[in-house]
């Protein structure tokens, strides 16, 4: 679910939409590809906008630099009350710079009514994280993806948990896990002999977060069939950051068997944050 807003200007007095409009004193932005943020790069017309001291699920606002007709920002739902604060705020700014008018969910709608819905939505929004730990709870989901400013995250059980109770620590969860100097990995996708291979990639001085089961992502497709595959071989190309050739590709749940327990620590309801390995420990691992 989300909350949608579109600003567009008059007819007459056409002016650009600057990106320190857009941004105000806080907030930064990035381009969002594949399932990581490039922080400070302009997306094809479109940027996520978040807050790099409270970071959470960020905006996106669809936009470029000449651009005098209109722009559409769309907010995911559930997100944390600061970036609701700041969601708001960019609305407010935006509006006022172009004295434009606003479509909130396809309807027209004031600014001054759009700011008056303010408490409404926090109370919505409430509503949504709570419905959202339920179906975790429930067993509607075994984890629940959320798409962050950063990377996506994954609320379990013991999540869903906390923040049925504590509503409030969502907003620091968020924040605290998006905030950690460390790397997402993401797999590439290629055609192996027996069908599509997922490959993560491990190497040495690298913290990073691994899923603690890879699944097939939403949108990937087949080249032979055209449909989500059923399965995928999932792997781990595991190297030296100095050395171009990589020391040997091992299959997922190898890489997680041979793993030192010590080096593994829960991320979220999903994943798992490996402290970086030693160029020793890597050849280690490639050998066993």
């Amino acid at each position: 679910m989300s909350l949608e807003v579109v600003i567009k200007q008059k007819l007459f007095g056409r002016k650009t939409m600057p990106l320190e409009v857009i941004l105000g004193e806080d907030l930064y932005y990035g381009n969002y590809e594949n399932d990581q943020l490039s922080v400070g790069e302009m997306g094809d017309g479109e940027i996520l906008v978040y807050n790099p001291n409270r970071i959470g699920r960020g905006f996106s606002v669809v936009w470029t630099p000449d651009e005098k007709k209109s722009v559409s920002l769309r907010l995911l739902q559930p997100t944390t009350t600061r970036e609701l604060k700041d969601f708001y705020a960019a609305v407010e700014r935006m509006a006022k710079h172009w004295e434009g008018s606003l479509e909130v969910e396809g309807q027209k709608q004031s600014l001054e009514a759009f700011l008056a819905s303010y408490q409404e939505m926090m109370e919505f929004n409430l509503k949504a994280l709570k419905d959202f730990a339920g179906q975790v709870l429930d067993g509607t989901y075994d984890t629940l993806a959320l798409y962050a400013a950063m990377w996506p995250m994954s609320m379990g059980k013991e999540e869903a948990t906390l923040f049925l109770h504590n509503p409030h620590l969502f907003e620091e969860w968020l924040h605290e896990k998006q905030a950690m100097n460390v790397y997402h990995e993401s797999p590439d996708f290629f055609m192996g002999e027996a069908g599509i291979v997922g490959r993560f990639i491990l190497v040495n001085d690298l913290p990073a977060v691994f899923p603690d089961m890879p699944t097939v992502p939403m949108g990937l497709a087949d080249p032979n069939t055209g449909k989500r595959p059923e399965s995928i071989r999932w792997v781990v190309t595991v190297g030296i950051q100095e050395e171009k050739e990589p020391l040997c590709d091992m299959e997922y749940s190898e890489f997680l068997r041979l793993l030192p327990a010590e080096k593994k620590s829960k991320y979220d309801g999903g994943s798992f944050l490996l402290a970086e390995l030693t160029e020793e420990e890597i050849r280690a691992l490639a050998n066993r």
